[in-house]
């Protein structure tokens, strides 16, 4: 019998090896618009022109060099000054007087998809959209000028889909003196439709677990002399289906991979591999399944005499959302907007790492915006469509709540 080793796995260097994969470009043939601009080429509005060219060239989680470059050297076009992170792909950029206060999260990274035609790279998550309301909110309160009285803190971060960027992030201290965040993301039409915007965006959390058990592969005609994964693995998926938690609060546990065996249907296959999913509402309940499925890999160590160890990766929390910031964006949709156009907290049980922040630095005050943006069929999808008229408006929603965050 071995001891459970439950591991978090956070290195940036692990997630641009392996799991960082490449692919063609599939581009804005795969996000297109509901209802495009009018104008072509240089006659578009600026923000269009922008999500134009980062929808055409997207890239995966940890490899974003040339969309980092690209918007870094548009703010440098307009005299402002990035600053590029050293060991990953992404900066900061400032505008504004003094050391800044409130600040904005831009996601650089692409979706990769399997389809016929091979392994595709989209924005089918709508970070194009997200980072071009970003890029030209932060140029719009530059163009503010002295009317703007106060630093404003952008920050281009890498790795929303695959590696949580946000922790890397959060961890060079980047947040560390704001008092306001402020995120964006475009919301699926059935959860948000246009034209309303929601003051925040109530997430999930969600934890993946990789499990290996160790064992001896044996005869099958002789079952007795050893122990079989397969049997294992199952009982183990059957239990964690099985936990209870608070029933008030959504939440699941279940298998997604299992393998095991040689090929070899006579050899019992002493050794197998594993994928867990958790999903909750709430971080308590998540804190709940986590510990629980260490807790089931002890006692299956013990039934078994075999060894199960645990890596934890991309742990991403529930929503920690600022009641200041989310009465502020409140405040902006309606300035902007009117009062018909505020839909309430937008409830969703997908992730964003965009909580890491708050959970580096919980006196943080964070809301992410959503936006309606009849966004179909659905996020993560690489034949999404959205309705690009939706960004200009969501730009001047941030930078009315940039200007009023003290």
């Amino acid at each position: 019998m071995g001891e459970v080793h439950l591991e978090a796995h956070r290195g940036v260097a692990r997630r641009r090896g392996s799991r960082a994969r490449r692919g063609r470009h599939l581009g804005s043939a795969g996000v297109t618009f509901a209802h495009p601009a009018s104008g072509t080429g240089d006659e578009l509005p600026r923000i269009i022109r922008i999500r134009e060219h980062l929808a055409a060239h997207p890239e995966p989680s940890w490899q974003e060099h040339g969309t980092a470059a690209y918007l870094a050297e548009l703010f440098e076009a307009a005299g402002l000054t990035p600053q590029h992170f050293a060991d990953f792909p992404g900066f900061t950029v400032d505008v504004g007087p003094g050391e800044p206060v409130v600040g904005l999260r831009g996601d650089l990274d692409a979706l990769a998809h399997e389809t016929a035609a091979g392994t595709v790279l989209a924005h089918s998550c709508g970070h194009d959209a997200n980072l071009a309301i970003v890029a030209e909110t932060v140029l719009r309160l530059h163009e503010l000028g002295g009317a703007l009285s106060h630093g404003v803190r952008a920050i281009f971060q890498p790795a929303e889909e695959q590696g949580n960027g946000a922790a890397s992030v959060a961890a060079l201290g980047v947040a560390d003196q704001l008092d306001t965040l402020f995120g964006v993301h475009l919301r699926p039409g059935s959860e948000l439709p246009a034209p309303r915007f929601a003051p925040s965006i109530s997430h999930g959390s969600c934890c993946f677990v990789r499990g290996r058990i160790a064992g001896a592969d044996h005869h099958g005609a002789r079952p007795h002399q050893g122990v079989n994964a397969i049997e294992v693995a199952t009982e183990f998926a059957s239990m964690i289906a099985g936990l209870r938690v608070d029933p008030q609060v959504a939440s699941s546990a279940k298998f997604t991979e299992l393998r095991a065996g040689s090929g070899n249907l006579n050899v019992i296959p002493g050794s197998a591999s594993f994928g867990i999913d958790l999903r909750a509402q709430s971080n308590s309940v998540m804190g709940a399944l986590r510990e629980g499925v260490a807790r089931i890999a002890r006692a299956l160590e013990v039934r078994y005499g075999v060894e199960i160890s645990l890596a934890e990766e991309d742990y991403v929390p529930a929503a920690i959302v600022g009641d200041a910031a989310e009465a502020q964006l409140a405040a902006a949709i309606r300035e902007v907007a009117g009062e018909a156009a505020l839909a309430p907290r937008a409830v969703t049980s997908g992730s964003d790492d965009f909580h890491c922040y708050t959970l580096h630095r919980p006196a943080l005050q964070a809301a992410m915006l959503g936006v309606g943006a009849d966004v179909t069929p659905g996020l993560h999808d690489p034949a999404m469509r959205y309705d690009v008229s939706r960004l200009s408006p969501a730009a001047d929603v941030l930078v009315a709540a940039c200007r009023a965050a003290r």
